[in-house]
Parts: C-alpha cells; sequence; structure tokens
C-alpha cells in the first residue's frame, strides 16, 4: 500500500465548497476527488473542544493515511457503511470498526494510520472531546479511565443518521442543527453505556460473551442457511436460553431478529445487481417461501423486492 501523509492526499482535488467561523464555531464543508479518494467531509467545532466529521468516502486506490497524533481525548465514531480499519505503530495492532458498530476510546498520544482498501465505501460519523472538555465535566472522568474502549453493536445506523449525510448545510440554522445533533448523538451513546455498565451484561462471563460473539459471526457467514437456537446452540456450546438472552443483551436484537436484518440487506445487495429473480434472491438468502420474503422485505423498507429491480433499471 502506499503511504500518504494527510497533506499528501489532501493536496490535490480538494474543493471548499463553504466555510463558517465565529469564536465558539466552525463549519467546513470540503469535496476531495483525486486517485485515491472520492470525499465529501463535513467538519465543525460546535462548542469549544467538541469535534464533529461526517465523512462520506469513496476508496478509489489502496493506501495507509498517517494520523496526527492524539492528545487525551474520548473518541465517538459511528460507522453507517464499510468497514474501517486503523493500524497502531507503537503495538502493530489492527483495529477494526464495522457497519453498525459505534466505538468509544478513550486514549492519548497514540500514532496510527487507516488502512484504506481500494473499492470501500465509507460513511461514519466522528465526535472528538478534548481532555480540557472532559475535565471541565466531572461525569466523564468518574466514567472513564485510561485507554478506555468500548463496542456497541446498533442494528439500521444508516437510517438513524441520513439525515446528517443528506442535509445541504447551506442554512443559517446549521449552526444549531449541528450542535444539536452532536450533543444529541453524545448523549444516546453514553446512555446505551451507561445502561449497560449498570447491566454489566447480568449472568454472562467472558467465555460465554466469547461463544455469543461466536454465534454472530456464524449468522454472518452462514445467513443463507437453516440456521436455528438449537443449532446455534450446539455449534458454540451454549445453553439456548444463555444463548438467547445474551445475544440480545450484546447486540439488542434476538437472534431471530439479527438473522432477518442480515438476509434482507444481502437480498437489496442481489436486488440491486440485477441479475436474479425475486425467487432466486429469496431461496440466495434463506427463504423457503417467496411470500414469507416479499412480507419480511416490505415491512422493512416499505417496498416489494421488484421495486428495487425496477430502480436498477432506471
Amino acid at each position: 500500500m502506499t503511504k500518504l501523509s494527510r497533506s499528501e492526499l489532501f493536496k490535490t482535488g480538494k474543493v471548499l465548497v463553504k466555510e463558517e467561523r465565529s469564536k465558539f464555531f466552525i463549519k467546513q464543508i470540503a469535496t476531495i476527488n483525486n486517485q485515491f479518494i472520492d470525499l465529501k467531509i463535513i467538519n465543525a467545532m460546535v462548542e469549544d473542544n467538541i469535534y464533529l466529521n461526517i465523512v462520506d468516502n469513496n476508496i478509489k486506490l489502496s493506501h495507509i493515511q498517517k494520523l496526527r497524533s492524539k492528545s487525551k481525548q474520548l473518541q465517538i465514531r459511528i460507522i453507517l457503511q464499510g468497514k474501517l480499519e486503523k493500524l497502531n505503530h507503537s503495538t502493530n495492532e489492527k483495529k477494526i470498526y464495522n457497519k453498525n458498530e459505534i466505538s468509544l476510546e478513550y486514549e492519548e498520544d497514540i500514532e496510527e494510520s487507516l488502512l484504506n482498501k481500494q473499492g470501500q465505501h465509507l460513511k461514519y460519523i466522528c465526535i472528538t472531546l478534548d481532555e480540557k472538555y472532559l475535565s471541565e465535566n466531572g461525569f466523564f472522568s468518574n466514567m472513564f479511565i485510561n485507554n478506555f474502549s468500548k463496542k456497541l453493536y446498533e442494528p439500521d445506523l444508516e437510517n438513524r443518521f441520513h439525515e446528517l449525510f443528506n442535509r445541504e448545510y447551506t442554512s443559517g440554522l446549521d449552526k444549531i442543527y449541528l450542535k444539536n445533533k452532536t450533543m444529541e448523538t453524545i448523549l444516546y451513546v453514553l446512555e446505551k453505556v451507561e445502561k449497560l455498565e449498570k447491566l454489566n451484561l447480568i449472568g454472562l462471563d467472558d467465555e460465554d460473551v466469547k461463544r455469543i460473539k461466536k454465534a454472530k459471526m456464524i449468522i454472518d457467514e452462514s445467513f443463507q442457511e437453516n440456521i436455528t437456537i438449537a443449532f446455534l446452540s450446539k455449534k458454540v456450546a451454549l445453553n439456548q436460553t444463555k444463548l438467547k438472552k445474551g445475544f440480545k443483551q450484546l447486540f439488542n436484537k434476538t437472534v431471530h431478529e439479527y438473522l432477518k436484518n442480515i438476509r434482507l440487506e444481502k437480498a437489496v445487495e442481489y436486488l440491486k445487481i440485477n441479475k436474479y429473480s425475486v425467487k432466486e434472491v429469496s431461496l440466495m438468502v434463506g427463504y423457503t417461501n417467496q411470500g414469507s420474503f416479499s412480507y419480511a422485505f416490505s415491512n422493512k423498507y416499505n417496498c416489494l423486492p421488484k421495486d428495487i429491480q425496477k430502480k436498477s433499471d432506471l
């Protein structure tokens, strides 16, 4: 992979679409289109020491992007689409952030790079709270310790944050909008963390959590198979009651809800190719009955499978 500094990556093809500055607010909207990336990015300082980045990036060529060294800060990263990969140069550890994951990291003096892979389309939100803000708000010092790291799974993040990516950002109200959305998102994420901490995954030890995560991986890789609770329970060697309750605690969805969601998301991908009939797609994603497939699909997407194919024809 080609190694690039931030300045090297952004020096060609950059267009500053709009900029607004005041003492406690900054908004920059930029597009960057060069041989490596096709990027739209919105950067904002919504309050002193609170920063928001909204990133929509099509990666044209694989490259490594060195990131700036960070002072102590809390970063909340929300992945709506694609898979973000980072490399820690001190430990040589690779971190992966997947679609529908929310990560919280409280770190300092980290030297790291983004590993950008050709063909990836990344959409994510990153909120940064600097040390000064954290120290002035006692809640954070009680909640986080050095090198705190946590990931949460939340289904359908793309729909939840759809408006942030599709707003024009030409209004004089953007300052209020961005600040409110940022603070609302921080509250939403921290309340989820606090709730999980209180629950502390009741009744689950570390081995149980590993087995439940393995069950999720089996669903991700074999969604087209006839997957049942009994099947998963046997595969991961965990009793069915603990598997069902633990899965819901960890991923905020039942096993059946998660399986259905994966199948329908894959169905959209296959339908957009416009190579297969609706019946073929329903079988490819694990439905033996086309009627059941169409019913589940219309409930989730408010349209029929054939409507997706029609759009792809346009």
